[in-house]
C-alpha cells in the first residue's frame, strides 16, 4: 500500500525568540539586498554578519555571524547567538537544507542528521555510507544528549512544532539554533533565497549568490514565457491525495500553487486557505475538481493501479480516467528519499520546467522530467 510520507521532520528542537531589541541599531550596517524573501534579513558589517529571521513584526531571531580570524567590531545589539563564520561543524533536520550544502559544495560540514534515509544527494550519501554523518533517529526527543555532545557550530531547523522547552537545553550548551522559515515564503523564489542563509552562516555568500541568480534567471524567462498563455488555454490542475479521509492539497498561496500558475495551468483551489496545507473533505473535491484535466502531485504511489487499490474513490476523477496524473517519484534516492524534497524547493526553475512539460509540452520539448513521473497501468 502507498504510503504519503512526511518529508519536513518532527523537529528536534525550537530556540526561545526574543523581542525586537531597542538596544542599538543596523543603521550603521549596510543591509544585503534581497529579491523575493520576506522571513529574514541580513546586514553586513566590517568581517562580520547580522542575520535576523522575522517571525512576526515584533518578534525575531538574531546572530552575529563573525569572521573568527579577523578583528570584529561588535555592534551594540542582543543576540540569540554568535556564530563563526565557515562554521565546520553543522546539523540539519531538514533535507532541503541538505540540498544548499550540496549546491555550495559543503557536504563535509553536516555532521549529524535525523533519518538519513530520506537523503538522495549522492555526495552526502558517499559520506553516510563513510559512517562520517551521525544518525539522530526520529522523534522530539531522540538523541538529545548526543546532539549537546556534539557541540555543533550551529544547528538549523523548520520553524514548526511545539518543542519550546528543550531550548533551555541548548543554549545552556551554547549551542546556536537558528530557525528555518522558507516554507512561509510565498514565492517559490523567496524559498530559494534561503540558500543566501546557509551560504553567509558557511562563509559562502558569494557563491550562495551566484547559484540563486542562475535559478532567478531561469525561473522568470519560463514565466515570462508563459504568461503569454490564453486563460482559456489553461489546463485545470487537481493535486493532492487522502490521508485517512482528509484530502490535503496545497493552499491559494502556496509555493505549488504558484507554480502551477506560473506554469499556465489553473489550479482549482486557488481561493482556499493560504500557504499552507488544505485540509478537505472527499465529495468537496469531487465536486470542484472532478473534471480537472491533469492532477499533479498524488502523493507517492507507483501505479494507477496501487491507487484504486489503496482508495477506490480516486477512480471517480476525469484525470485518472485519462491517465493524466503525474507524482514526484522521478529521482527515489537508494534509501527511499525523493528528489522533489530535497532538491526542489531549492531549484524552483526545474520543478517549473517539470510543470510546463506536463501541461504545455510544446514548450519544453528539449527539458527532460526532473522531479514527476506519469503513473501508469
Amino acid at each position: 500500500m502507498a504510503v504519503i510520507r512526511l518529508f519536513i521532520f518532527v523537529l528536534l528542537f525550537l530556540p526561545a525568540c526574543q523581542q525586537a531589541s531597542q538596544e542599538g541599531n543596523l543603521d550603521a550596517l549596510e543591509e544585503v539586498p534581497l529579491m523575493y524573501a520576506k522571513g529574514f534579513a541580513l546586514f553586513r558589517g566590517n568581517n562580520f554578519y547580522v542575520l535576523e529571521i522575522i517571525q512576526s513584526p515584533d518578534t525575531k531571531q538574531r546572530f552575529l555571524i563573525y569572521d573568527p580570524e579577523e578583528e570584529v567590531s561588535m555592534p551594540d545589539l542582543s543576540f540569540d547567538g554568535k556564530v563563526p563564520m565557515g562554521s565546520h561543524k553543522v546539523i540539519l533536520s531538514a533535507t532541503p537544507q541538505v540540498a544548499h550544502l550540496d549546491y555550495l559544495q559543503a557536504e563535509d560540514h553536516l555532521m549529524a542528521f535525523p533519518d538519513l534515509d530520506l537523503i538522495t544527494s549522492e555526495s552526502v550519501r558517499r559520506r553516510i555510507d563513510e559512517n562520517r554523518i551521525i544518525d539522530l533517529g526520529k522523534g522530539p526527543m531522540t538523541n538529545m544528549e548526543k546532539i549537546i555532545d556534539l557541540q555543533p557550530d550551529w544547528v538549523m531547523i523548520s520553524g514548526f512544532g511545539e518543542p519550546f522547552k528543550l531550548a533551555d537545553r541548548l543554549g545552556a550548551a551554547s549551542i546556536p539554533v537558528i530557525i528555518n522559515q522558507e516554507f512561509l515564503e510565498k514565492h517559490p523564489l523567496g524559498r530559494a533565497e534561503w540558500i543566501k542563509v546557509t551560504g553567509v552562516l558557511l562563509g559562502k555568500e558569494k557563491e550562495a549568490m551566484e547559484v540563486y541568480s542562475e535559478i532567478v534567471t531561469n525561473y522568470n524567462a519560463s514565466s515570462e514565457l508563459m504568461a503569454k498563455v490564453a486563460e482559456d488555454k489553461k489546463p485545470s490542475v487537481l493535486s493532492g491525495s487522502l490521508y485517512k479521509d482528509i484530502w490535503y492539497a496545497p493552499g491559494k498561496d502556496s509555493w505549488a500553487a504558484k507554480i502551477i500558475a506560473d506554469a499556465g495551468g489553473h489550479y482549482l483551489f486557488d481561493k482556499e486557505g493560504d500557504t499552507g496545507s488544505l485540509t478537505l473533505n472527499y465529495e468537496f473535491v469531487l465536486d470542484q475538481a472532478g473534471q480537472a484535466d491533469y492532477w499533479i502531485g498524488a502523493a507517492n504511489y507507483v501505479s494507477l493501479g496501487s491507487m484504486v487499490e489503496q482508495n477506490p474513490k480516486y477512480g471517480a476523477f476525469k484525470a485518472y480516467k485519462e491517465k493524466q496524473i503525474y507524482t514526484y517519484t522521478l529521482g527515489m534516492g537508494a534509501t527511499g528519499g525523493l528528489r522533489y524534497f530535497e532538491e526542489g524547493y531549492l531549484r524552483p526553475d526545474l520543478v517549473l520546467l517539470d510543470m510546463i512539460k506536463i501541461l504545455h509540452p510544446e514548450e519544453a520539448r528539449e527539458h527532460k522530467f526532473r522531479y514527476f513521473e506519469k503513473l501508469e497501468d
